[in-house]
């Protein structure tokens, strides 16, 4: 809660400040009541380990999200490249967005949980695709020159997952989940500030890519096939049992 603050809108930073020792204190002591009720504790991300340890919950092993590739693949091998793809939540850096839009970068975006909407929805250079289907998001992926994620705090992140499964570079932070799992220059790019990332996006829409970038993506993303990842849990959550 404490990284999306910033963006909350005035009225929801003023409630969250007053209930914020009540939030932390409940939200400490889930986590720790669910560590010494576990039987093992698994993490989603490196990340995630980090927070569950600075609760004194100790993580017996990270296991990232799977993907099921059947669904996010490239869709078309003639990508129109012709707009920059992001997601619109709870977490995202709409102030980060809105400087790329002015620098006259083609945003469409899509989603639908954050008291932003009705703002960003009609903001120039962005256009809201809104709440839309898994076979309209896989062609959002697969057409957009890349996807921005902009990001105030993310333990894991499904969206530059997909979006690199589906042969689209992620410009990102090199901080958290998303940065764990795209690689620098080869699935997309890492940058440390909201400056960096607004350079870069910008670079980007104006120079391109090397278009082989698309089909690196599409190798690394084979990584977190569910196949595999159902394997995997099967030998944390058997360990000690079969074995």
């Amino acid at each position: 809660m404490e990284d999306i603050e910033k963006e909350f809108p005035l009225f929801l930073k003023g409630v969250y400040r007053v209930f914020r020792p009540i939030i932390c204190y409940a939200d400490r002591r889930l986590v720790k009541d669910m560590g010494k009720k576990s039987l093992r504790i698994i993490a989603n991300s490196k990340f995630c380990a980090s927070m569950y340890s600075i609760f004194g919950v100790n993580v017996d092993d990270v296991i990232y999200p799977p993907l099921d590739l059947r669904i996010f693949k490239p869709s078309t091998s003639k990508p129109s490249l012709d707009y920059v793809l992001t997601y619109f939540g709870k977490e995202t850096r709409f102030s980060v967005l809105k400087r790329i839009a002015n620098m006259g970068v083609k945003i469409k975006a899509f989603g639908s949980k954050t008291p932003f909407l009705k703002k960003m929805a009609t903001y120039d250079n962005i256009e809201f695709l809104g709440r839309i289907s898994l076979k309209e998001l896989v062609e959002a992926y697969s057409n957009a020159l890349f996807t921005v994620f902009p990001f105030s705090h993310e333990p894991f992140g499904y969206i530059p997952l997909e979006s690199i499964a589906c042969g689209t570079p992620v410009l990102t932070y090199n901080f958290q989940g998303p940065g764990e799992y795209i690689v620098d220059g080869l699935t997309g790019w890492l940058v440390q500030t909201d400056d960096e990332l607004v350079k870069k996006a910008v670079e980007l829409w104006e120079g391109g890519y090397p278009l082989s970038i698309r089909k690196r993506c599409v190798y690394e993303a084979s990584k977190f096939d569910v196949k595999y990842y159902t394997k995997k849990w099967c030998r944390i959550l058997f360990r000690g049992v079969i074995w």
